[in-house]
């Protein structure tokens, strides 16, 4: 009785808490920010296609849910919650357009794209403007910018055809922001930079096909991506550079603003770059003076 007033309760103040029947593509799905937003999104409800290259992580991921699934309901199971697809979106247009339908028939429709699959430079190799080569700088911008451009443009020109409301969410960062910068971040820094842009563009573009489109800077959180940074005492870091004196996690800190946005009480809000930063980016200092 308590646990079932409780369940109402927090769906009445957040009603994003539960997400039943959105439909979610999820890019980088085989690790960090995107393993954990599709397990966090398939616990509220959604059904999940986890995209990425590497099969093997995703198999065991979407093993982990539907097995989650069966759980849930007492093990009769409702049909697959979470689906795999190889996808690389540094490939080709038909490559790509090829895992697009192949996600899109897994369910029927997309509802939501999050577009998390990105890369950077080792934070150790630090190299400047004038010692880049092309072949990273290339890959960087491939990977983030032209990756994440060419699979929304492949899911929301499908949205527009079928006429379905959308929500793409671009994860961006706060090196992307103008008060962020750091040594060596020319190709990575830029390349969010340009997220932030296409965010606003693509809002202002697909507003009329009722597709919105927003983006999450995220401050420092754990992942592939960061990892070596983590090899630091988090908490003395923390306190010396971040105003709110922790570094956080990546459930709640992002996944909470992550449901917000799939939600439909979110219909109203596009063109926007939320900050989730433990206001790490307000001093205007290098992110990584400190270290």
């Amino acid at each position: 009785m308590f646990n079932h007033m409780a369940s109402e309760i927090l769906h009445t103040l957040e009603p994003w808490s539960r997400l039943d029947g959105k439909i979610v593509m999820v890019t980088g799905a085989s690790s960090g920010l995107g393993r954990e937003f599709c397990l966090d999104l398939a616990k509220a409800g959604c059904r999940i296609i986890a995209a990425a290259r590497r099969m093997d992580r995703l198999g065991s991921l979407c093993d982990e849910i539907n097995q989650l699934n069966s759980l849930m309901v007492g093990g009769n199971g409702d049909g697959c919650l979470a689906v795999a697809v190889e996808l690389d979106i540094t490939s080709d247009d038909n490559a790509i357009g090829a895992s697009i339908a192949k996600a899109w028939d897994a369910f029927g429709h997309i509802d939501v794209l999050i577009n998390n699959a990105g890369v950077r430079a080792e934070v150790g190799q630090k190299r400047s403007s004038l010692e880049i080569g092309k072949e990273e700088w290339n890959q960087v911008l491939n990977t983030n910018l032209i990756g994440t451009w060419e699979v929304s443009k492949c899911v929301a020109s499908r949205l527009r055809f079928a006429r379905r409301k959308a929500s793409i969410i671009n994860i961006s960062s706060i090196t992307g922001l103008n008060r962020v910068q750091f040594f060596g971040g020319i190709a990575y820094n830029s390349s969010k930079s340009a997220i932030d842009s296409i965010t606003r563009i693509m809002a202002l573009e697909l507003g009329g096909y009722n597709i919105r489109v927003n983006s999450i800077a995220p401050g420092l959180f754990p992942s592939e991506i960061s990892g070596p940074i983590f090899q630091h005492d988090l908490e003395i870091l923390a306190k010396k550079i971040i105003p709110l004196g922790t570094s956080g996690a990546i459930n709640p800190a992002l996944t909470s603003l992550v449901r917000y946005l799939v939600h439909d009480s979110s219909n109203y809000v596009s063109g926007n770059t939320f900050i989730v930063d433990f206001g790490s980016s307000l001093p205007g200092l290098p992110i990584y003076s400190s270290l």
